[in-house]
């Protein structure tokens, strides 16, 4: 029996992902699909600087982007039940390299897949590479979906 952590963000790569999950794994597997809400999503100061007169805390309530990413995962997890049976879901906040990093060695996973969105060159620098860093610093085997 394989553990298997999946990060899911719902772009087509992620979604990539998880089909070349499933593919790797057996109806006894464990799946832990995670999603990773960056912490400054709503927090930024640079949002706050791009909308100085609005009050985000009236507009964005607390744990509405758990919720909604939690009932996602939910909905993808039913979908793949057919396949593999011991599904888990888990939605954290922090940098996503960090908390996939985190969450497969606290899960004790046994690989970690990802997709990888392919900004080049130029896309990691500005903006740093989650599959980029995830597979540098992972403890265990990084599937990278492409």
């Amino acid at each position: 029996m394989k553990r298997l952590l999946i990060a899911y963000d719902g772009s087509d790569a992620s979604k990539k992902a998880i089909e070349v999950g499933l593919k790797c794994s057996n109806k006894e597997d464990e799946i832990l699909l995670l999603t990773v809400i960056p912490a400054e999503l709503s927090e930024s100061s640079f949002t706050k600087m791009l909308l100085p007169t609005i009050d985000l805390s009236s507009i964005i309530k607390s744990g509405s982007f758990k919720e909604r990413a939690m009932d996602s995962l939910s909905k993808i997890s039913e979908e793949i039940k057919p396949k593999v049976t011991n599904i888990e879901v888990s939605v954290e906040s922090g940098d996503p390299a960090d908390e996939i990093l985190l969450s497969a060695k606290k899960h004790i996973v046994d690989i970690i897949v990802l997709g990888y969105k392919g900004y080049g060159k130029e896309g990691r620098f500005l903006l740093g590479s989650v599959t980029d860093k995830v597979v540098r610093y992972a403890g265990v085997s990084v599937l990278v979906a492409r």
